[in-house]
């Protein structure tokens, strides 16, 4: 059944380019409200708002990637050639660049967050700016995990642990406890921790950095987060199981 979908969806796009895109878009869109939606009934009622903020600055930056999209495809329309099939191309081209790669509100999210619960203490010196997303299996439509909690606040590391400070809750991540980590994106990490807490309605935890106005500059920092917990100095590894005698086996014997 599968590939009989996939031969019909690529048959759609060949016969029918434009019907197959708006079909496609408008099945992503609605999947994304979904996925927002059952969020906001799973997370605690008294922080739906940090899933509200989120929610109206993932709307502004889709407003402004679309803007910025449409004014560079406007100027190539103008002053290099008038063709509507590469304006169209060119406003689809830069959107999904200008989305992905450009953070017009991480400020404004942080800003509007923090004012939810002040912190009593000022961050630590190097801590960065995270959202924390707790994922789990069996929730909604379709496979695989689905978010279930949404929190933000100040990530840093106090000797071998990475430490997330947020607004709902503080979480506590080490070599010990980590049973898997994987990235996802040059701003992403998913960590599945050993064991479960049974106070805990997630399975895995996504932690995203966004302190900055280009998400993929954060590679690097994602790598150190990641070979800190692993102990895999090799930064093109996607997943892996974690061995706590890794780190034994590389350390010679006095």
């Amino acid at each position: 059944m599968l590939e009989i979908g996939i031969t019909l969806l690529i048959l759609l796009f060949f016969i029918f380019p434009v019907p197959g895109l708006a079909v496609c878009l408008g099945a992503w869109t609605c999947y994304l409200i979904y996925g927002k939606l059952l969020l906001l009934n799973r997370q605690p009622p008294h922080w739906k708002k940090i899933v509200w903020i989120q929610l109206l600055t993932g709307a502004a930056d889709t407003i402004l990637s679309f803007v910025m999209a449409f004014m560079l495809a406007l100027t190539v329309y103008f002053l290099i050639f008038d063709g509507l099939r590469l304006f169209i191309f060119n406003l689809i081209f830069c959107f999904l660049i200008s989305f992905r790669w450009f953070d017009f509100t991480h400020v404004i999210y942080r800003r509007l967050v923090l004012k939810l619960q002040p912190l009593s203490l000022p961050p630590p010196k190097n801590s960065i700016f995270c959202m924390l997303i707790g994922q789990r299996s069996g929730t909604g439509l379709g496979i695989g995990m689905k978010a279930v909690s949404l929190d933000s606040g100040y990530t840093y590391w106090e000797g071998h642990q990475l430490i997330f400070d947020g607004v709902m809750a503080r979480k506590v991540f080490s070599r010990k406890t980590v049973l898997t980590v994987e990235k996802i994106s040059s701003e992403k990490i998913k960590i599945v921790q050993a064991r479960q807490n049974l106070n805990e309605k997630a399975e895995a935890w996504i932690i995203i950095i966004r302190q900055q106005f280009y998400p993929f500059k954060t590679r690097e920092l994602r790598d150190r987060w990641f070979q800190r917990l692993s102990g895999v100095q090799d930064s093109d590894t996607q997943g892996f199981q974690v061995d706590d005698d890794l780190e034994s086996a590389r350390t010679p014997s006095a």
